[in-house]
């Protein structure tokens, strides 16, 4: 199982990030290119992704700067995302994402799944007018599989 870790800081205050990842419907705004629009059916928020149409859910706490996205085919077969908002100073904030294979996910659309998290990652930066990428290598790279 791969795991992806990847971490940014952005020039701007902790809720202005929090609220702004926190709101479903800025999806499009920032995950640079994968979803392309959302639609609210039956109660449910349906993506259109580079994907597919994939069902899209986030449980969300301000207080802890917790973001817990999930998306795929079916709410049964979701994959997580968990994505965490940290206050650094009153405007400079610390958000880190973890991307996780999912089972029997093959390693090529896994490693899309990566490409499409740094680029939402470099869309992030330029929204808060800058910032820095701080992304760690998977363990097999340091020789620690």
């Amino acid at each position: 199982m791969n795991i992806h870790p990847l971490t940014i800081t952005v020039s701007a205050p902790r809720d202005t990030v929090f609220n702004f990842l926190a709101d479903i419907e800025n999806l499009p705004k920032w995950t640079a290119g994968w979803c392309e629009r959302l639609m609210l059916q039956r109660g449910r928020w349906w993506a259109l992704t580079a994907e597919g149409e994939q069902v899209v859910d986030m449980e969300t706490s301000a207080g802890t700067g917790v973001i817990d996205f999930r998306a795929g085919p079916s709410p049964e077969r979701f994959r997580l995302i968990p994505i965490r908002v940290v206050a650094l100073s009153p405007r400079r904030t610390l958000v880190s994402f973890i991307l996780i294979e999912g089972p029997d996910e093959p390693d090529d659309v896994f490693a899309r799944r990566r490409e499409r998290l740094q680029r939402a990652a470099d869309a992030l930066l330029k929204r808060f007018g800058g910032g820095e990428l701080h992304s760690v290598p998977p363990l097999a790279e340091l020789g620690l599989n």
